[in-house]
């Protein structure tokens, strides 16, 4: 089976368990929506982005949780100077960019736009740190599992064509059927 096929399953199967779940869960305890979907799915493209495995998944991991961060210090500090200052506001954006950007110096926070992300589904969540944190974390993960799974399928489902024929690979034509 061809790869793409293979993560094409494997992702289409998780990410319709996850929304499903996450879309069912409207609160834990005295926690509202502790799932969003869309920054699930904001991690899940983070995770193939870094280039997948266990350094995509670390990178992913550390660069949107140091984004969620820098989102909450943001709005801490635009609140503390002055409530309600588009200029403030932009300044301390402007700070957080550019930390966003030289903490990339560091090997797990190395992935640059996994900041972004993190800081953009914060705001994007309206500054909930903890639903947004989770989230992010959540589709980090399964991001993960359905690599591993798509490496199973493609394992369990023999590829059809060329490699099943070993003339049509020799010749580079594929055999329909």
């Amino acid at each position: 089976m061809k790869r793409l096929i293979a993560l094409g399953i494997s992702i289409g199967v998780l990410a319709g368990l996850f929304t499903w779940v996450a879309l069912s869960i409207t609160s834990v305890g005295s926690w509202t929506a502790p799932l969003v979907v869309w920054i699930g799915f904001a991690a899940w493209a983070v995770f193939y982005a870094a280039g997948a495995g266990v350094p995509g998944l670390t990178k992913t991991l550390a660069s949107t949780a140091s984004g969620v961060l820098w989102g909450w210090l943001i709005l801490w500090a635009a609140t503390k100077v002055s409530a309600g200052s588009a200029a403030v506001l932009g300044l301390f954006v402007a700070l957080a960019a550019f930390g966003m950007c030289v903490q990339a110096a560091w090997g797990p926070l190395a992935f640059i736009p996994g900041a972004f992300v993190g800081a953009a589904a914060y705001f994007g969540n309206q500054g909930i740190f903890w639903a947004t944190l989770v989230s992010l974390v959540v589709g980090a993960l399964l991001a993960f599992a359905s690599e591993k799974f798509a490496d199973v399928i493609e394992k369990a489902l023999p590829m059809r064509g060329a490699a099943a024929h070993p003339a049509a690979a020799a010749t580079g034509t594929e055999t329909v059927g």
